[in-house]
Order: structure tokens, then C-alpha cells, then sequence
């Protein structure tokens, strides 16, 4: 907390014994917010400077309340001169804590949960009042029956009930250059592809390579490196591995060793199960909260593993989206990315309810090139901007190290291509390779001693083919491919990994 200018006198002695509700620290920061991004006040429509508790508080408010209004900017120094002006100044503490609270917060994305703390601390004011003029009139009646004050005090507290539901039921009224400002304050994660205040997703059919793809966002985030070719704003990430936790390690290292960079200290925190994010997202909310870190991205992977409900009910949808945008967009004003598959035959669009597409901020399409190790991805939808150009990626094969048999642990790691030129280098490298895309992906699903039939449904199920056919000949080119390499034997239906996978 901030030094505040001075604490108030206490205005009685009942005030002495119990200090009324109120928070200083959501009161700054929904001052500072307003400070530094004046369009915020839209999401705090219902504020008034009567809810603020500290009386300074409520003189700042009034004073940048009234500039935004007016159409003119409210920071610092017009603030402060119009309190001047008003004699009211000194009061607020002058310059220095006008100065405190512009930077009290890094930016106005929580606005809206600091103005319901705020809020709520003022109606739990107003019932303490209503119900001390209760108390006095029980102890005085002068005359007043019981009755009548029963009465009375069902009038005033029905008065303040219908007073704070009309509130909450206001829309807010921008005039333009209110709406010119909102425009202009959209902030992005990554630079005109994922908005840094939204709850998006990215989708693929099985062996599309999505998740490596949502990785190598999420850790170019975690490391403040371009995306794309575009400007990230650096954060932690939170990654919710509702599916292959076991491989979240090796992934890790792997993309880490590919481009040469440390991980240590890099914020990136896993949560290595499936958990029903439409009931216990306060779980995550909670392990969030101790660590004491505040997510500029929260990875969901995948919705089908976190989510109970029916897919296909356009009620249940909206009501996990609302969860997740609740809980975490809206605590921690971050982006949420969900990854989701899609149907068997309509691998254009995610699986499920309709309700997906409308009440998502972006979604992004990933495609897979059937030959190669190569991934296409696609902006679907782009709710505050223009959809981009399509993304290129290849998927390269990295050794992390050994298990306890000593055979070598591997994992695929996305790299944008991006250029014309490199995605046409990475196809002739492919099909030189004779792999079609499927040698590799067989290798790292091989191990040793492993049956030779588990390898094929492993390899079935992952390849992104669903002709039986197609898959069964992609399984013997790549099998043979990788027997040619060297890299691997089949003896007496069991695999042998000889000469380190390639």
C-alpha cells in the first residue's frame, strides 16, 4: 500500500470501535488506472465518488470523472490543476500522491474488479448506516411504535436495494471521445494476433502439431521474444496440461535447446493435470495466487479435458466460457487460450456448439500438410482487428536426453517459417529425407522393447490420416524409412532403437 496523504478522523465513536468496511488499496488502484487510461471509466459505470471511503479519494474521482466526461483528458497534471482550481489540491495530498497512484498499478486492466471491491465496501457502509438509524430510533422512539419502525426500516433498506440494482443495471453512455479512446486502448499480447484482454482458441484436428504450436507462443511469451514477427508483451504464462503432461518436460527443453536460450527463471508454471475448469477454475485461481504471480497468458489444453459438460449444449458453453473469462481474464486481465480439437470430417471448424465461435475474442486454425513435417496456421476469427496472412511452421526433432533403459528422449519442436523461401527449404529438406512428414513422427513414438503393434495404433492415432488404407501405408514408409536410417530394427515383432534417433 501506498502512503496515503492522512488517514480521516473518525466521524463517532461507533467509528472508533469498528472501522466501517473499505479498501484503500482497490480505491488507489481504480484511481490509478483511471490516471493512465481515461477509457476505463466505461467499465466502471456505476462509480460514484460517494462509494469511495477515504474523502480525498472521492475529490480525485469527481475531478477525473468530470474531465473524461467533458471530452478532455484526465491525468496527472489536469487533475491536479483542476483541484487547484478548487482549492481542493492540498486536501489530496497535491502532485506526489496524484504521482503515487498513476503508478500504482501497470495498467487499467483490473479497473473493473477494483470497482466492484469498491463498491461492495460502500453498500456494506450504507447497511451498517441504515441499520444504526434502526438501532437509535429502537433505543429513542419518541414516541414511534414498533411497528412503525419496522416499517420505516424495510422502507429504507427496500430504497437501497432498488438503488443499487438500477446501478448495476446501467449501461454506459460514451460520447465521442470517450469511444475514440476505447478504441485505442486495445492492448495485445501478441501484436495484432491474440488481444492481452480476451478468451480465444486455437484448434486442429489430431496430429496437427497444435499444442507444439501453443507452446512456442506461450514460451515466446514467457521470454518477451517476437511471435510471428510481432511484438509480444512479456509475462508469466500458466499452462493447464489437461493431456500429455508426461511430455511437457522434454517439449520444454527441447524448445529451449533449439534456440540456445536458458530456462531458468524463465515464468512459466505448468498445472500437470486435468481439472473441471467450469467448477474448480478456483483451484488454479488459488495456486495462481500463492505463487504470487499475475498471468499475462493462461493456457487451456485442452477444453475437451477440462470441461464436463456437453460439448454441443450452447448453454453449457457459454456458461465454462464465462467461467474461464470470469476467473481468469477478468482477475488477472490476461488472454485465455484454449486448445480444442475438431470434428472427424469438418476439420475447418472446433468441435462442438456454435456458442465456441460466438463467444470467443480470436480463434486460430491449424492445418497440417499430409506429406510433411509442416503446419499451417490460420486467423479464423479476429474480434478487435483484421485477420492476419497464414502462418508457416515447420516441426523439427531434438534429443533431450536419456530414460532409465538409456534410450534417448525426444521431442518435436516448432519453429516459424518466415519467408517463402524457408518454407520451400523446409519442403525439399522433407522430401529428401524420403520421410513424408511420417518417419520422424514414428521415431518419437518408438522406444525400445516396445511391441511392434503398439507402435502402429500409436502412430495410427497420431498421423492425422483416417483412411485405413493410407495409414497403413504411411506406417510401412515410414517404418522402412527409419530401418534405412539406421535408427531403428524390428525383431520378432518387438522395436529396437539402435544408433540414437535421428
Amino acid at each position: 500500500r501506498m502512503n496515503a496523504p492522512e488517514d480521516l478522523p473518525e466521524v463517532d465513536e461507533y467509528s472508533r470501535l469498528r472501522k466501517p468496511p473499505h479498501s484503500v488499496e482497490a480505491e488507489q488502484s481504480v484511481l490509478g488506472a483511471l490516471l493512465i487510461d481515461n477509457a476505463a471509466l466505461a467499465q466502471i459505470p456505476d462509480l460514484t465518488a460517494a462509494d469511495f471511503y477515504r474523502h480525498e479519494h472521492r475529490l480525485i474521482f469527481a475531478a477525473a470523472q468530470a474531465l473524461i466526461s467533458a471530452g478532455t483528458l484526465a491525468d496527472v497534471i489536469t487533475v491536479f490543476e483542476r483541484l487547484q482550481a478548487a482549492g481542493q489540491a492540498l486536501d489530496v495530498g497535491g502532485l506526489p500522491y496524484l504521482n503515487d497512484l498513476a503508478q500504482s498499478v501497470p495498467s487499467s486492466a483490473g479497473i473493473k474488479r477494483y470497482g466492484e471491491i469498491v463498491a461492495e465496501r460502500a453498500l456494506r457502509r450504507e447497511i451498517i448506516a441504515a441499520a444504526d438509524n434502526i438501532a437509535t430510533e429502537a433505543f429513542n422512539p419518541q414516541g414511534t411504535t414498533a411497528s412503525a419502525i419496522v416499517e420505516r426500516a424495510g422502507t429504507d433498506l427496500r430504497s437501497l436495494t432498488e438503488r443499487r440494482k438500477l446501478g448495476s443495471h446501467r449501461v454506459p453512455l460514451l460520447n465521442v471521445g470517450q469511444l475514440e479512446q476505447m478504441a485505442q486502448s486495445v492492448r495485445w499480447l501478441v501484436k495484432h494476433v491474440v488481444p492481452a484482454d480476451s478468451v480465444g482458441m486455437v484448434f486442429g484436428a489430431s496430429g496437427t502439431f497444435k499444442s507444439f504450436l501453443v507452446l512456442d507462443m506461450a514460451l515466446h511469451i514467457a521470454h518477451g521474444l517476437p511471435w510471428l514477427g510481432r511484438r509480444t508483451k512479456q509475462g508469466p504464462v500458466v499452462y493447464i496440461a489437461g493431456e500429455g503432461q508426461a511430455g511437457m518436460w522434454p517439449r520444454v527443453v527441447a524448445w529451449h535447446r533449439a534456440r540456445g536460450l536458458s530456462m531458468k527463471d524463465v515464468p512459466f508454471y505448468v498445472v500437470p493435470q486435468a481439472v473441471d475448469l467450469s467448477a474448480d477454475a478456483w483451484r488454479v485461481v488459488d495456486a495462481v495466487q500463492v505463487a504470487g504471480i499475475t498471468p499475462a497468458l493462461v493456457v487451456v489444453d485442452t477444453l475437451s479435458q477440462t470441461f464436463a459438460g456437453e460439448e454441443n449444449s450452447a448453454p453449457e458453453v457459454s456458461a465454462y466460457l464465462r467461467e474461464l473469462g470470469t476467473r481468469f481474464r477478468a482477475l488477472w486481465g490476461c488472454a485465455v487460450a484454449l486448445v480444442h480439437h475438431t470434428g472427424h470430417t469438418a476439420t475447418e471448424r472446433p468441435r462442438g456448439s456454435s456458442a465456441l465461435r460466438a463467444n470467443l475474442d480470436f480463434m486460430l486454425g491449424v492445418f497440417r500438410d499430409d506429406k510433411e513435417l509442416l503446419a499451417t496456421l490460420t486467423c479464423v476469427k479476429q474480434k478487435d482487428g483484421d485477420l492476419f496472412e497464414d502462418a508457416s511452421f515447420s516441426l523439427t526433432q531434438y534429443t533431450v536426453g536419456a530414460d532409465e533403459d538409456g534410450d534417448r528422449v525426444t521431442s518435436l519442436v516448432a519453429r516459424h517459417l518466415s519467408t517463402a523461401e524457408e518454407r520451400e527449404e523446409a519442403q525439399e529438406l522433407e522430401q529428401k529425407a524420403g520421410r513424408g512428414g511420417k518417419r520422424s513422427l514414428l521415431v518419437t513414438l518408438a522406444h525400445n522393447g516396445m511391441r511392434l503393434q503398439e507402435l502402429r495404433k500409436a502412430f495410427y492415432e497420431d498421423c492425422g490420416l483416417t483412411n485405413p488404407d493410407a495409414q497403413r501405408q504411411a506406417f510401412g514408409r515410414a517404418l522402412n524409412a527409419a530401418k534405412r536410417d539406421g535408427v531403428l530394427e524390428v525383431a520378432e515383432g518387438y522395436i529396437l532403437v539402435i544408433g540414437g534417433k535421428k
